[in-house]
């Protein structure tokens, strides 16, 4: 993740990641807990976005769409990771750190 002094958290994407069951104190930690980079776009707008999945510090696995605007990291959305998506996070771990395919929150 880009370097930043924080996040650009307001109402509206607040609101945003609730409707996925998700807060901005776990998004902030799966953006700190070793994530790994799913994509890499540039919207219509020219913003330059990225995905990345990482785990919450109750090693929930989540997938977060961000950007950067000026010197914060401004979240678009983020939800709870599939089970696709699970499984290439513990992939990209090398099943040695990290989650594994026989995690529980792996397996869902």
């Amino acid at each position: 993740m880009a370097e930043s002094k924080g996040f650009d958290w307001d109402t509206a994407n607040v609101a945003h990641i609730a409707r996925h069951g998700v807060e901005p104190v776990h998004v902030e930690h799966a953006l700190s807990n070793d994530p790994v980079n799913l994509s890499y776009v540039v919207a219509g707008s020219g913003e330059q976005r990225w995905a990345s999945v990482g785990p919450t510090d109750d090693g929930r696995l989540l997938v977060v769409v961000w950007t950067v605007r000026g010197d914060r990291v401004r979240v678009v959305t983020a939800y709870p990771a599939t089970k696709r998506v699970r499984a290439a996070y513990a992939s990209a771990k090398g099943g040695s750190h990290g989650a594994q395919e026989t995690d529980p929150d792996v397996q869902q």
